[in-house]
């Protein structure tokens, strides 16, 4: 006979609304685990938690890196065109908006981390 020994003797408390708290039950059934395992789970996760404003944020990240990816592959299409026509490359003007936006990028990484 296999005798099991519950060793899990140190109760945590969490208050949450009734809402909340059928929110995390259903979260934690759809991960098959007890309400106490998904928490416990969850909270030594090394995944981290994020804010509405942690979010808010690397949503601006996400749209200020494509806007910039896209301005880069605007200004290295205009180079390669202008070579093969013998025509102008692109403007001072573009080349400072493109890297103004990666260093906005760049500070607003760097703030975060």
């Amino acid at each position: 006979m296999n005798i099991r020994v519950n060793t899990k003797n140190a109760p945590i408390l969490v208050r949450a609304t009734r809402e909340e708290r059928e929110k995390i039950k259903a979260k934690a059934a759809e991960n098959q685990l007890s309400l106490s395992r998904f928490a416990v789970e969850k909270c030594l996760s090394d995944e981290p938690f994020r804010t509405k404003t942690d979010k808010e944020l690397l949503r601006q990240i996400l749209f200020e890196l494509r806007k910039s990816g896209n301005n880069l592959n605007q200004i290295a299409h205009s180079f390669n065109l202008a070579r093969l026509k013998e025509t102008p490359p692109p403007s001072k003007t573009e080349i400072e908006s493109a890297t103004r936006s990666l260093k906005t990028l760049i500070e607003i990484v760097k703030t975060k981390l």
